[in-house]
């Protein structure tokens, strides 16, 4: 429920243009010794039916080796994307970027957003990524005549 309400708030404040959408955001929440350097966020303007990619550098903080689970959605209101689980094993200090490829679905509906979303193990991260759905139809005027 409450990822339905910040949802919601979110794609109000970004449509009146209240909101920044760049800004940097570092989880506090994890309790994993995997860390994520996360520099950046944004909205990224999609067509339905168009690919994107996903870059994500994971670090384990920890003093010991450690493997984990890691699976990436895009989570909205109207639309959803999973990407396929990778299982990824750091040594302590070592980092390694995961990325994924995926289409936005076909039926997303046109200024519906999505949120890019880490889930490790039984434990997840709410990134500032969002994909904001634009129309895939453009008109353009190729004649006309007055008489």
């Amino acid at each position: 429920m409450q990822k339905k309400v910040f949802a919601i708030l979110t794609t109000i404040l970004l449509m009146l243009g209240t909101l920044d959408v760049v800004y940097i955001f570092k989880p506090t929440q994890a309790v994993s010794p995997l860390d994520m350097e996360i520099a950046c966020g944004g909205t990224v303007d999609k067509k339905p039916g168009e690919s994107f990619a996903i870059k994500i550098t994971f670090k384990n903080k920890g003093t010991t080796e450690g493997t984990w689970k890691i699976a990436v959605t895009f989570e909205g209101e109207d639309w959803t994307w999973k990407g396929e689980g990778k299982l990824l094993t750091l040594k302590p200090g070592k980092t390694e970027t995961l990325t994924w490829e995926g289409s936005v679905p076909e039926d997303a509906a046109v200024d519906s957003v999505a949120r890019l979303v880490v889930y490790y193990d039984n434990d997840f991260v709410a990134l500032n990524w969002w994909i904001h759905i634009i129309p895939g139809a453009e008109i353009c005027i190729v004649d006309s005549k007055v008489s």
